[in-house]
């Protein structure tokens, strides 16, 4: 017997993903004032991690051992490693131009489930992807004013982090999509979470805490990073994805362009009209990525 499920749950679930993730951005700029890229995620994986702890020692034996692997390819791609290409691409990108190149997951998603998981796509979408790109190469080779430059390198950076945002999302809801929603996010977050601590630790961390003036602050600002973008809302996410369609979750980030805009803004980023044009053809990508019409 099938359990009824809140209509409204999904947009309540995007909405707080929205705010959350659109906040990211920023609260990874502050770390990375006093914090290397690689300690940025090393805190934020080994804090969401010890989090989510207490679910793995109770849910653990629930999980069957053919399931691992696609748990593991969650944790790695869907947190891990996207973890530590925003946070070494913010060192020379504003916290704004992340947030918006972070638009291009649901194109990722649609491309990885059409060619490797047999998901089925229409012309308007294919059009889609093609008018994002177009709008993700003008964000990524645009210079910024009255901040740091675009470097195209590092915008990369995240266009790669997407590509693992669209694996995962594909594999939780092709292969996990049977398991629970906590138990999904904090084995996978043990996959990361552990080898990023012992990193952590052998790094110059501790000796930053003790003689760094603002140390403190910014493990405190990537600690909340790590308990609320990561920790839950992991969650939250793997919800999304399995109570409505891949699309529909990595949908959520129509919205988090213009929080992390909103937030850029406040703490004085300055972009130019281009940057805008290129995020409304992403965007403009994504709402026709997100339409329906007749497959081909």
């Amino acid at each position: 017997m099938s359990t009824q499920i809140n209509p409204s749950l999904k947009w309540i679930l995007l909405t707080a993903l929205a705010l959350i993730w659109g906040s990211s951005f920023i609260l990874m700029k502050k770390g990375l004032l006093v914090l290397a890229p690689d300690q940025v995620a090393a805190i934020r994986m080994s804090v969401a991690c010890f989090a989510s702890f207490p679910f793995v020692l109770s849910r653990l034996k629930t999980v069957p051992r053919k399931k691992l692997k696609y748990i593991a390819v969650v944790g790695i791609l869907g947190s891990g490693l996207p973890a530590f290409l925003f946070a070494t691409a913010q060192t020379r990108i504003n916290s704004s131009l992340a947030g918006m190149l972070n638009a291009l997951t649901p194109m990722f998603t649609m491309i990885i489930g059409s060619f490797f998981f047999k998901s089925k796509f229409n012309r308007k979408q294919i059009l889609g992807v093609f008018i994002g790109f177009l709008g993700a190469i003008g964000l990524v080779l645009v210079k910024s004013k009255g901040g740091q430059d675009s470097d195209a390198l590092f915008g990369a950076l995240i266009v790669i982090a997407t590509v693992c945002y669209g694996i995962s999302v594909n594999t939780i809801k092709t292969h996990l999509q049977e398991l629970d929603s906590q138990v999904i996010a904090a084995v996978s977050l043990l996959f990361v979470g552990i080898p990023y601590f012992v990193y952590l630790m052998s790094t110059d961390f501790i000796h930053k805490l003790n003689s760094v003036e603002g140390a403190w602050r910014g493990f405190g600002y990537i600690s909340l990073l790590a308990i609320m973008g990561t920790a839950l809302s992991t969650v939250f996410y793997f919800r999304l994805v399995k109570i409505a369609s891949p699309l529909f979750a990595s949908a959520v980030t129509y919205f988090i362009p213009i929080i992390a805009l909103g937030w850029g803004m406040l703490d004085g980023e300055v972009l130019n009209p281009i940057h805008f044009i290129a995020m409304a053809a992403i965007l403009g990508g994504v709402a026709l990525i997100n339409s329906k019409s007749k497959t081909v």
